[in-house]
């Protein structure tokens, strides 16, 4: 992995640890208070890991473009390809 990976994936982590926890403080979220059932876990975990695969494969598809990708003749990148 790249130092430019490396950064955006570090940016990435913070800014969404940043988004989670202002938006659990802004509807009164208590970590004492978390009651989840073992199948509400089980689902948020796989969710989560789902969300990071799909993330991961965006970033790898953006970083993987070449010049094959790009139509000749508009010089526009051809995300059909």
């Amino acid at each position: 992995m790249s130092e430019k990976e490396l950064h955006l994936d570090d940016s990435h982590q913070k800014l969404m640890e940043l988004l989670v926890s202002r938006t659990l403080r802004k509807h009164g979220f208590k970590k004492d208070s978390i009651d989840l059932t073992e199948r509400e876990k089980k689902n948020l975990k796989e969710t989560v890991e789902l969300l990071q695969k799909q993330s991961q494969s965006f970033i790898d598809k953006q970083n993987n473009i070449t010049e094959q990708d790009v139509n000749p003749i508009t010089n526009v990148y051809d995300e059909g390809k």
